[in-house]
């Protein structure tokens, strides 16, 4: 009876002893675990490039200002063409403006080689850095009686320009105002940044292609749309498709440039 007894708390204690061993082991599997999982956010967040690309594809806003940045950069990435042209840095644009878009910038190659030699060839159409965000020199503006002049004139006299649509006489010359007075220049050389911009960017470009291009200086402006064809003439066929989609983006523009100035518009 005694044998049995010890027998059985011999088998009892190594029973107990195999459940902590177990329990001991779980808990460890999960702390390595958790401390993997906590550990890898900064990349799990990041997606490798193919992904990124399958995801703007499922995104029809994306899908289509993707399809537009290879037509309107194709150059540039096939290398044919060193200096990035105005219409692929407006498509850069357009498609950081999608929800999936910003991603592609940001992907990883990881061993794709084609990527990698893409990405360094679509680097000089990128937004350069600068002294200065906007963010910070429209703030500086705003506090400056001459400057929040200017920029009201600028709102009045430049608001087609916010729509990529054109960019009048008047226009013209109150950037070139904007340009003598120092607080108003900053915002010319500025980076856009912040929560402003893909807006701000959008803005910047219309500003540079329908401005101060080399083909309206000193001519003045003509509404006709035969003038804008010559800088997409390869593209003849997403014309209408581009131009309906400033149209769309206009409203947008014009009202977020109105909430980024309000106290200017106050004044």
């Amino acid at each position: 009876m005694l044998a049995h007894q010890v027998m059985a708390n011999s088998c009892n204690s190594a029973v107990i002893l195999r459940l902590r061993i177990m329990i001991l082991s779980i808990g460890c599997a999960l702390m390595c675990y958790s401390r993997l999982s906590t550990a890898s956010p900064a990349h799990s967040e990041r997606l490798i490039c193919w992904q990124a690309i399958m995801k703007c594809q499922g995104e029809p806003e994306c899908h289509y200002a993707y399809t537009q940045y290879q037509h309107a950069c194709g150059p540039v990435i096939n290398g044919s063409r060193k200096k990035c042209p105005s219409h692929c840095i407006s498509s850069i644009i357009q498609l950081n403006l999608t929800v999936n878009g910003p991603a592609l910038e940001d992907c990883e190659c990881a061993s794709d080689t084609l990527c990698k030699m893409t990405k360094r060839a679509i680097e000089p159409c990128m937004p350069r850095t600068s002294h200065m965000g906007c963010t910070e020199a429209r703030k500086q503006c705003e506090k400056d009686p001459e400057c929040s002049t200017a920029m009201r004139d600028y709102l009045y006299h430049c608001r087609k320009l916010f729509g990529g649509d054109r960019c009048s006489d008047d226009c013209r010359r109150v950037i070139t105002n904007m340009r003598s007075i120092p607080k108003a220049l900053q915002l010319d050389t500025c980076v856009c940044d912040g929560t402003e911009r893909t807006i701000c960017e959008y803005v910047k470009v219309s500003m540079k292609n329908f401005c101060f291009n080399d083909r309206y200086g000193g001519s003045g402006f003509s509404d006709t749309e035969d003038d804008l064809e010559d800088d997409y003439g390869e593209y003849e066929d997403e014309e209408n498709d581009a131009w309906n989609l400033r149209a769309q983006r206009s409203s947008i523009v014009m009202s977020t440039v109105l909430t980024i100035f309000p106290l200017v518009i106050i004044r």
